[in-house]
């Protein structure tokens, strides 16, 4: 199944146009997207139409979807029935706009944060597939960043001094960013504690180095609290810079996929009182032999 491809910001971000993912994929044409993102980073789809089970289909031609880390807020309705699906929405269980008052509009607020899916989990999010559902008219863009440019664009020695350095990555510290957010409840500190991953990873795919940062990126192991801190906070300001950045802006039928290893990404802000924003998100996991530490 053949499909074009144009390459959308000077680093990074393709777009695919010609594909229907409501069909099956033969080998070739999972083997020709692989080889796209591993270029690109960030793919959009365009047109598309699918279900959720076409979505997750289409997740599985990747790798092993994880569940939604929703499962585990015991006490929170779920929206959706399969556990793969998370609810990326402004809506209630019943299909509702949610209030401000809503503890998963509180929730999502930690996706305004650049982050990286699943970096606080063992193993680590791979690709993450998010499909548009219903769009406001204007805002909720989501913002990407290339952080194997960032890292192609730092000087020998400062590669060199950060090589080696592990982090570990917390859902709790970043939900903690977020004046009002929930924190964990027990089932979520008891299924989702902190892991650690190295501050840079060569892609498995490109042989790229990049550099693997979050909002949910807490400390630098054996490096003294604030120190390590100062250091992550001045790696992400600077990984965020215009240049590494591409914008993207929803259309209806869009689907985009991106590598959670070479990129981070943010949600921009909409006018959640008037407008529903609704998307679906599926995020399939690294397998061991893909970790590759620099």
């Amino acid at each position: 199944m053949s499909f074009q491809l144009k390459q959308l910001h000077t680093h990074f971000f393709g777009e695919i146009t010609g594909l229907d993912l409501r069909q099956p994929l033969d080998e070739e044409t999972v083997q020709a997207v692989t080889s796209a993102i591993d270029k690109n980073g960030v793919l959009v789809f365009r047109d598309q139409q699918i279900g959720d089970d076409e979505q997750l289909r289409f997740s599985n031609y990747f790798g092993q979807t994880q569940r939604s880390i929703t499962v585990h807020r015991e006490q929170q309705a779920r929206r959706l029935g399969q556990e793969e699906l998370s609810d990326i929405s402004n809506l209630d269980e019943h299909g509702f706009r949610m209030d401000r008052t809503n503890p998963r509009r509180l929730y999502q607020l930690t996706t305004m944060l650049w982050h990286t899916d699943s970096s606080f989990r063992n193993p680590v999010g791979k690709y993450t597939f998010l499909c548009a559902k219903r769009l406001p008219a204007e805002g909720g863009n989501t913002e990407f960043a290339d952080m194997c440019s960032a890292w192609d664009a730092l000087p020998a020695e400062r590669q060199r001094a950060l090589r080696d350095l592990q982090v570990c990555h917390s859902l709790a510290y970043s939900r903690g960013l977020i004046e009002g957010s929930p924190p964990l409840d027990e089932s979520e500190r008891r299924n989702l504690p902190p892991s650690v991953h190295p501050l840079v990873r060569v892609h498995p795919g490109s042989k790229r180095p990049a550099l693997y940062l979050a909002s949910h990126a807490e400390s630098v192991v054996g490096m003294p609290y604030e120190e390590g801190r100062q250091l992550l906070d001045e790696l992400m300001a600077y990984a965020t810079r215009p240049e590494f950045v591409y914008a993207h802006v929803w259309r209806p039928g869009d689907l985009v996929m991106w590598d959670n290893r070479s990129t981070m990404h943010r949600a921009m802000p909409f006018d959640e009182d008037r407008c529903v924003r609704e998307l679906r998100r599926t995020t399939v996991s690294e397998s061991a032999v893909e970790l590759q530490p620099a």
